[in-house]
């Protein structure tokens, strides 16, 4: 199984990325393939609504920046996690511009591929904020017809992600799973 990992936090080495780690790690042990893509680290421009994309076809964008390779990645992946920390309630600015720059795919194309949701918050237990954005993905795979497989949410506000066993192994089984 082919598995696209999405970094959606600007830190390389902060709790999500070791929460992503794990999952990848996972994955890896059951010989599926991953690539992982720190958002930030690539130059996705805003969607401004324009309609080019529906004139001119599936992944075809006015944009010319790095969704293009993002697209073709998305469509061979069988399975897709995205993880990001929660900012204001919600996804982080990586994650929701490269959401909104989906709308340029032919959504038949997300159809039956499997969804992972990590994600990590300051706050405490229960949290809002990941309840959130969990629902809005839940809402997201159900339109696109995606399989929401898995979430997890981890509090990284007592320690760090890093150094909670439980959670690092919860992530390790999710990813080993799919």
């Amino acid at each position: 199984m082919n598995c696209l990992a999405l970094l959606g936090s600007p830190r390389k080495d902060g709790n999500t990325a070791s929460l992503l780690d794990a999952f990848i790690a996972g994955a890896e042990s059951k010989g599926h393939s991953t690539r992982m893509v720190r958002l930030h680290e690539k130059r996705i421009e805003y969607c401004n609504g324009c309609g080019y994309c529906r004139q001119k076809g599936s992944g075809q964008c006015v944009h010319d920046d790095d969704m293009t390779g993002l697209y073709r990645d998305i469509v061979a992946a069988d399975a897709v996690v995205q993880a990001f920390p929660v900012y204001w309630w919600t996804m982080p600015a990586q994650t929701k511009v490269f959401q909104d720059r989906l709308y340029a795919l032919d959504y038949s194309l997300l159809s039956g591929k499997k969804f992972y949701l990590l994600s990590t918050y300051m706050d405490e237990d229960p949290n809002s904020g990941f309840a959130l954005a969990e629902s809005s993905f839940r809402e997201i795979c159900s339109y696109l017809r995606m399989d929401f497989a898995g979430s997890l949410g981890v509090c990284s506000g007592p320690r760090p992600v890093k150094e909670n066993r439980e959670a690092l192994d919860r992530a390790f089984r999710m990813g080993a799973g799919i």
